[in-house]
């Protein structure tokens, strides 16, 4: 059975997740920053003194995680042991995200780096054109080892909307917990992607689990010819079954173990 408690007094994402930090034990970021290291498969001493500076900026509010991250925080916290914590976790990250501007330095994620003196970001940088005029084929490795947007051993990370997928599922299997992308909400005349709030209005709701925004990227478009912007639909698992529904005129079937 599910614990009963009541969150409305966190407004915003770092809010609530400071406090459902608290709730869990996590005084300080010292233990939470080694189990999101070990969640995603790193255990340097570099990628750890990052991780513990991201966890401070993310509860105090100064930036985001990446989706990522975002996922596993919810995992480790134990999201869905509360009635009704899950839909106020994703919808606050998701108002969090859509007001979120212009990326910067202020709000760059610490990036992981196996050389525990490892050089500041503004030295990356010059680094790397260096790197770019000298050795062309290395640009590639490099940038994922240092671009300061990278984010913390995620080898994958969306950097742009081009790289973010939000292609049609038509089966969909999921254990509690997990987040995926299943469809992608195009605009008009191969134009921008809608807004969230646009884009929800056409959403079913779920038994098994929640929908929310996954941000803009792109998926194939047979009328455009091309991959065009889309909203990704974010699908978080939730509850065990078996269901089907359709979104924006597609059928999906959705399986959760």
């Amino acid at each position: 059975m599910n614990e009963q408690r009541d969150w409305s007094g966190c407004l915003t994402w770092h809010e609530l997740l400071d406090a459902l930090c608290a709730r869990q034990g996590y005084l300080d970021n010292l233990a939470l920053a080694d189990d999101l290291c070990a969640a995603n498969g790193i255990q340097t001493q570099a990628a750890f003194n990052a991780t513990l500076k991201n966890l401070q900026n993310w509860r105090r509010g100064a930036h985001i995680p990446q989706r990522r991250n975002f996922v596993l925080l919810g995992k480790i916290l134990k999201v869905d042991q509360f009635d009704g914590l899950r839909e106020r976790w994703n919808r606050l990250y998701s108002e969090a995200k859509t007001q979120r501007t212009n990326v910067s330095a202020k709000n760059v994620e610490v990036p992981p780096s196996s050389d525990p003196t490892a050089i500041a970001p503004a030295a990356r940088l010059s680094v790397a054109i260096a790197v770019a005029v000298l050795v062309v084929g290395s640009v590639a490795a490099f940038f994922v080892l240092v671009w300061p947007e990278s984010d913390i051993a995620d080898t994958n990370v969306v950097v742009s909307p081009e790289e973010l997928r939000a292609d049609y599922v038509r089966n969909v299997t999921a254990t509690v917990g997990d987040a995926l992308v299943i469809h992608g909400a195009r605009g008009t005349n191969c134009g921008p992607a809608p807004d969230w709030d646009d884009a929800k209005k056409k959403l079913p709701e779920l038994e098994t689990g929640i929908l929310s925004d996954g941000d803009v990227g792109t998926r194939f478009s047979r009328q455009c010819g091309r991959r065009v912007p889309a909203r990704a639909i974010l699908f978080t698992a939730t509850s065990p079954g078996t269901e089907q529904t359709a979104l924006f005129g597609d059928r999906i079937s959705i399986t959760v173990q």
